[in-house]
């Protein structure tokens, strides 16, 4: 990954991550998009039906 590269993502995360909270009180439309930037720099997947992007598929799985 190039400086360059890295800098849009750490943007791109922080950007994101800034636009989470509950729901009252969430930028929803700030956090499709981010999730949507997100996704092209990490190359999500978009859901079939087009209604998100695939991040769980990504997730760390989780001994149950």
């Amino acid at each position: 990954m190039t400086r360059e590269e890295l800098k849009q993502l750490r943007a791109a995360v922080a950007d994101y991550m800034s636009s989470e909270g509950c729901s009252c009180c969430r930028d929803v439309d700030a956090h499709e998009e981010h999730a949507k930037r997100l996704a092209k720099l990490l190359k999500v997947p978009q859901y079939d039906d087009g209604s998100g992007y695939n991040f769980p598929k990504f997730r760390t799985k989780r001994d149950t």
